[in-house]
């Protein structure tokens, strides 16, 4: 039944307001429980998460509609719907119920400054991470590119070594790439927590979840592993099932949270 509070095992020992301690070295497994409370946050009010996701969706479409400043506005804008929905588990935590309108929760009061100053450092990560991959990649295949050209002219055997090794720089690049949003994720991923439940300034909210994070990788690696598993399962019958996968997805960053730094 909707909003039903969580299990006892699920609620916190109390408030977490104040700054956050260090985090917690959590053994591996712990990455797979992670998505059972997840499963029983979503479990505890499943119409209303429903609608949290379908209006985020319906606003996040609107926004990247806008021409030229919808992209930007919405990455700025995500870590205050994220702030709010953290709000909302923890509400469910507390035996509290949870509605729609808890994805607008960070914008209100004391909440709404340091999430939009998060949202715009997200943002400038997001732009460093782009210049550096961009900037690499022009270096490495121009390089690359020229090579090819030259030797197509003097030997076709010449010509596809080149053309190899512009393959491998794509590859590489890639793989940068990749690590360079995996480390800007680890650096956002408990941010909007720390801040609207912790009261963590947004510079020290992004270290804190690094290093949790960071600290913590075995079990980030598990859960990761299980939700490339859950993310084929809710996108192969029409994508439909990510109207769980969604909800779930936001209560196991609480979860992560609440175990990592919780009292």
């Amino acid at each position: 039944m909707d909003n039903q509070p969580l299990s006892p095992s699920l609620s916190p020992t109390g408030d977490f307001e104040g700054t956050a301690p260090p985090p917690r070295l959590l053994p591996a497994s712990d990455g797979a429980a992670w998505w059972g409370e997840s499963w029983r946050i979503f479990c505890a009010a499943p119409l209303a998460w429903i609608g949290i996701f379908v209006v985020f969706v319906v606003l996040s479409f609107l926004l990247m509609k806008i021409p030229i400043i919808g992209s930007p506005a919405h990455a700025v804008l995500t870590p205050v719907f994220a702030g709010g929905v953290m709000l909302g588990c923890h509400a469910l935590a507390r035996g509290k119920p949870l509605s729609v309108a808890h994805l607008f929760e960070g914008f209100h009061g004391e909440h709404l400054a340091p999430l939009l100053t998060l949202g715009l450092l997200w943002l400038a990560m997001l732009i460093g991470v782009a210049v550096l991959i961009v900037g690499t990649a022009f270096l490495a295949l121009g390089i690359a590119g020229v090579a090819a050209l030259v030797n197509f002219a003097s030997s076709p055997i010449d010509y596809y070594f080149a053309l190899t090794t512009a393959g491998m720089w794509i590859a590489i690049i890639a793989l940068v790439a990749l690590t360079l949003l995996l480390l800007a994720a680890m650096a956002y991923w408990f941010a909007p927590a720390l801040v609207v439940l912790n009261g963590e300034p947004p510079i020290s909210a992004l270290s804190k979840s690094f290093a949790a994070s960071w600290r913590n990788f075995g079990a980030f690696l598990l859960y990761g592993l299980i939700y490339i598993g859950l993310a084929i399962a809710a996108t192969i019958p029409l994508m439909l099932g990510w109207f769980v996968l969604a909800p779930m997805l936001v209560g196991s960053c609480y979860a992560g949270w609440r175990t990592i730094f919780g009292k």
